[in-house]
């Protein structure tokens, strides 16, 4: 099952503008058929166009609501894994690192 698919099967779905802006960054990214992975990347990827545009700026508030949205995903995504502890603490520290 593609991320796309695994996205659309969420309950409540995402608001079609939000899912939209993910797909953007899924298909940049690279949309895999592993959730955890692509969602984590792409959340990744988005948290840093945010970080490149700090303060009150329109554009990187849509680029952390999607990171937000996409971390959140990733985490539930990471429940499926073998070992979700061990993906939600590299995703943890992955997002809090500036290095990548």
């Amino acid at each position: 099952m593609s991320v796309g698919d695994w996205l659309d099967r969420r309950t409540p779905p995402p608001p079609q503008e939000l899912r939209d802006r993910m797909s953007e960054t899924l298909e940049a990214t690279g949309d895999e058929d592993d959730a955890f992975p692509a969602l984590a990347s792409a959340a990744l990827e988005e948290l840093d166009r945010a970080r490149r545009s700090p303060g009150r700026v329109r554009e990187s508030a849509f680029h952390l609501l999607t990171a937000d949205a996409l971390l959140t995903y990733a985490c539930e995504a990471a429940l499926d894994l073998p070992d979700p502890d061990a993906a939600l603490r590299d995703l943890v520290e992955r997002a809090a690192s500036t290095e990548r």
